[in-house]
């Protein structure tokens, strides 16, 4: 059997590579899907944050998929261009491909050393290939073992009792450089799950006031309303502004 995992993170790519190989919301079933008819035979598993995109493939030595093939599977699914991320492409082997989703499920790899999400990420990704059946025998062992890993290390270090994350660093940067924010105004830019924690964390800080920004208005408005605020009715600019007040 060979195991390969390919992809990208925070050290070796920039946002707008990582945004381009995303496999967010449903495209990650469309991904899984994908895979399977492209390599028949084999398994998968993707798991999409919003610091890491990789791939990661398993099955006979004879049927496997090589790293040109995946990265050519990547550059057809999203419609880009080789040339916009193959260099920045990350790419783990067998034993390699084990000790790394260890490391990353343990937030070992992660742009906050310590991070909660990490693991439940792993875990939601391993369930969606289950789903979609493009887990078996050799994805079922590797990534259970690797959850029970990334369990007993972040218990046996203590990192389970911190609530570690990129918006509660942020968040406690903030605190750190102004007295209070009860007369500031707070910009968030984005209204997904980055950005309900992020809001998680400032409604502690009682700011005068949050504003909620994102491409899609209807989003915006949801997250603000998930967060006690509403939202104004127009905007004149391409982003609707929502301002949820506590």
């Amino acid at each position: 059997m060979r195991l390969v995992a390919l992809g990208v993170d925070h050290r070796s790519a920039p946002t707008t590579v990582r945004e381009a190989l995303a496999f967010n919301d449903d495209r990650a079933g469309g991904g899984l899907d994908a895979l399977a008819r492209t390599f028949p035979g084999n398994e998968f598993v993707i798991l999409s944050t919003c610091n890491r995109v990789e791939l990661y493939a398993g099955g006979p030595d004879d049927a496997a998929p090589e790293v040109d093939a995946l990265t050519e599977f990547l550059v057809d699914f999203h419609n880009i261009k080789p040339d916009l991320f193959a260099g920045h492409l990350v790419s783990y082997h067998d034993e390699g491909a084990v000790g790394h989703l260890f490391r990353v499920a343990a937030s070992l790899e992660s742009l906050v050393l310590g991070e909660g999400q990490i693991l439940g990420q792993v875990r939601e990704a391993y369930r969606a290939a289950v789903d979609r059946k493009t887990a078996g025998p050799i994805f079922h062992s590797v990534f259970q073992s690797a959850l029970r890993v990334g369990k007993l290390v972040r218990e046996k270090t203590g990192m389970d009792q911190g609530k570690l994350s990129v918006a509660s660093v942020a968040v406690d940067l903030a605190r750190e450089v102004f007295d209070t924010f009860t007369d500031k105004t707070v910009l968030v830019v984005g209204a997904g799950k980055m950005a309900d924690l992020t809001l998680q964390h400032l409604k502690g800080l009682k700011p005068g006031r949050i504003v909620i920004t994102n491409r899609s208005p209807e989003r915006a408005q949801a997250a603000a309303e998930r967060w006690g605020g509403g939202s104004p009715r127009s905007s004149s600019s391409a982003s609707r502004w929502s301002r949820p007040t506590w």
